[in-house]
């Protein structure tokens, strides 16, 4: 967990799958909104459950974060 003064950085990771990174990452996103607290959870996975798990809508051809990256 990283610490400043603009806020705090905590990053789920792991190389296996299967692990509950999705789980962990959307769980703790929704405890911390309780809080409240302001929260922004990227889900950087390419099947993108953490978005659609959160109700997000996935508009086609938007850019993603594949055109910010590549």
């Amino acid at each position: 967990m990283k610490h400043s003064s603009r806020g705090t950085l905590l990053a789920i990771a792991n190389q296996k799958g299967g692990v509950g990174k999705t789980t962990t990452a959307v769980s703790l996103a929704a405890a911390l909104a309780d809080v409240p607290a302001r929260v922004l959870l990227v889900d950087l996975d390419p099947q993108g459950n953490a978005t659609s798990g959160s109700g997000v809508r996935v508009r086609t051809g938007q850019p993603t974060i594949y055109d910010v990256l590549v």
